[in-house]
Parts: structure tokens; C-alpha cells; sequence
């Protein structure tokens, strides 16, 4: 069995709509609110929490988000370099095949882009130029699978998701901010919009079509406008609700009054300009506010899990 780290072994545990929640409990949101957004029931929404849980190890929404900013599954992970100045990005096309990854591949030639068609997933992961390539790659995923995000996500390059209409715009929203990409295009803009999405998000912009982005304002958290100036306090507190502590714990911890904790975390979420605890984490997290690390027992003891429930080898 090969031993992933914390990140990768908890982006194969958690399921795409496990993920979904995990990004949305980040952003603030309640369980009623997840439920409109994905379409669903509260009480599914409440079952999908008990699993996102277990696969953690917590207890609690606070101590889920704060283990998903610590293992790096909200915030945007860090991408490999742009490669040489004036080489063009080269894009790796993936996804089932349909008419409508064709339809993409047509476009790329049309637009001159230079780009590789996967055909086995299991190959790009043993081909060395992928990590030899001088250039900036751009992964683009037609309506893709579980697998085909599975295989992306490791390359650590920006991501275009081009989706057709078998999902709303909502849950499509949702689910490429869950993971990560940088780029959300319908399949009928893909003609007149393929290009500069590319170009764009390789130089680490986000691009959504224009269907999408009336979804995404609609419910998206505002950023704040400047780095929050904390005290050592407001950090030590900060820390406190990143470990998944509660506020008596987090007294306890720090050897002052529940109150004091309590008119701290307040205050703490005026600066953020946040909600609640969990919105706080992942305001914090996209400020570089969060110290992420983790003990390595912990990362081996995902792995271990995770191999002990998954069928035929994991690939990193």
C-alpha cells in the first residue's frame, strides 16, 4: 500500500457531495442553506455530515472545517510554476468520451492551442512529461468523473471545468469551487470563451461563463479588502477554533474566563467579516492566517484508513 499524504487520502475519502458540504460549512453556510443549494433534503444534508465525520475523525462542523483548512481542502493548493516567459501553456483535455470533449478538441485546434487528449488515466500518471514539460499546463475536464478529478488534482495545474447542462447552475458552481478549478465554462461558450479561459487561468485568474456567475455571486462569500490586523490574543483565539476547540476549551487552554473568550471571538469575527466559526476558519485560511500543519501521525493515520477501505492500488 503507498501512504498518501494528509491532503490527497482525504480527497479520496470524502465523496464529491461530501466535498461539496465540507466547501459550503467553510463559506458559513447552515444545513438548510446546503440543502437548497445542492438541491436536497436537511435531513440528507445531516447524514452526509455524520459520514464527512467519521472519514475526518471529528465531532463537530467547527472541528470539520478545521481539519479541512489544516489538511489544505478548502483554500486553493499551491500550483506548479508558470514555466518560460512567451512558452505557450499546453493543455491536457480529459474527460469521457462524448461529442462534447470532440466538440472541445475542435476548438483547440481551431484556436491553435497546443494541447494532449488523455486516454488512459493510468498513463498520464506514469508519463514523465508531465513533470519535464518546460511550460504551464492547463488541465481542461469535459464533464468529468470522480476518477478524472482524482488524476488532475495531483499535476497541480489550473483547471477548466467545461460543463454541459445535466446539472443547475448552482450545484455546478459548487462543485468546481469544491474543487478548486479555476475556470467554469458551458459547454456552449466553449467556442468563443475556451481561449482566454485558458489564458486566464493559467496566469491564476478565475473564469466562469456567464450563466455561472450569476450563481456564484448569488450566495458566494465576499473577501475582506485587507489583510486583518489581529492581536496576540484575537491569534491565540483564532488558533484555538482552528484546533476544533470549543470556547470552554479554548478557556481552559488559554487560562482566561469563557466571557473573555467569547467578547475575543467576537470581535475576531468584526475583523474577519465573519459570520460564524466556520466562516472565520476559512476567511482566516485565505488570508494565510492558519497554520496548517499537522502532526505526521495523523497524515499516516488517514492513509492508513484509507487503505484499509479502498479497493486495488491508490494513486498519488
Amino acid at each position: 500500500m503507498q501512504v498518501m499524504d494528509g491532503q490527497s487520502a482525504a480527497a479520496w475519502r470524502l465523496t464529491p457531495r461530501e466535498m461539496m458540504i465540507v466547501f459550503l460549512l467553510g463559506a458559513g453556510r447552515t444545513t438548510p442553506e446546503i440543502a437548497t443549494l445542492l438541491g436536497s433534503r436537511p435531513r440528507t444534508v445531516e447524514n452526509r455530515k455524520r459520514h464527512i465525520y467519521d472519514k475526518l475523525g471529528v465531532g463537530s462542523e467547527g472541528q470539520a472545517v478545521a481539519m479541512a483548512v489544516r489538511l489544505g481542502l478548502i483554500q486553493p493548493a499551491r500550483l506548479r510554476s508558470a514555466g518560460e516567459p512567451g512558452r505557450a501553456a499546453l493543455v491536457v483535455l480529459m474527460g469521457p468520451v462524448s461529442a462534447d470533449r470532440d466538440e472541445v478538441a475542435q476548438v483547440l485546434v481551431r484556436e491553435r492551442i497546443p494541447f494532449v487528449t488523455v486516454m488512459q488515466r493510468d498513463g498520464l500518471i506514469r508519463d514523465d512529461w508531465v513533470t519535464s514539460h518546460q511550460g504551464s499546463l492547463v488541465v481542461v475536464l469535459v464533464d468529468p468523473t470522480d476518477e478524472d478529478w482524482l488524476v488532475a488534482n495531483p499535476l497541480r495545474a489550473p483547471i477548466v471545468e467545461i460543463r454541459s447542462h445535466d446539472v443547475s447552475e448552482r450545484l455546478a458552481v459548487v462543485g468546481a469551487m469544491a474543487r478548486k478549478a479555476g475556470g467554469l465554462v458551458a459547454t456552449a461558450d466553449a467556442g468563443a470563451c475556451l481561449l482566454p479561459a485558458v489564458a486566464a487561468t493559467a496566469q491564476g485568474m478565475l473564469v466562469v461563463s456567464r450563466r455561472y456567475a450569476t450563481a456564484l455571486m448569488t450566495w458566494a462569500p465576499a473577501p475582506s479588502a485587507a489583510v486583518p490586523q489581529l492581536t496576540a490574543r484575537e491569534r491565540d483565539v483564532l488558533d484555538a477554533i482552528a484546533r476544533g476547540q470549543t470556547i470552554r476549551q479554548a478557556a481552559r487552554s488559554l487560562g482566561i474566563a469563557t466571557k473573555t473568550v467569547e467578547n475575543i471571538q467576537t470581535i475576531l469575527f468584526r475583523k474577519l467579516g465573519a459570520r460564524n466559526r466556520r466562516d472565520a476558519l476559512t476567511i482566516a485560511d485565505g488570508w494565510g492566517l492558519i497554520e496548517k500543519a499537522l502532526p505526521k501521525a495523523y497524515h499516516t493515520g488517514i492513509a492508513m484508513r484509507i487503505g484499509e477501505a479502498s479497493q486495488g492500488p491508490i494513486a498519488t
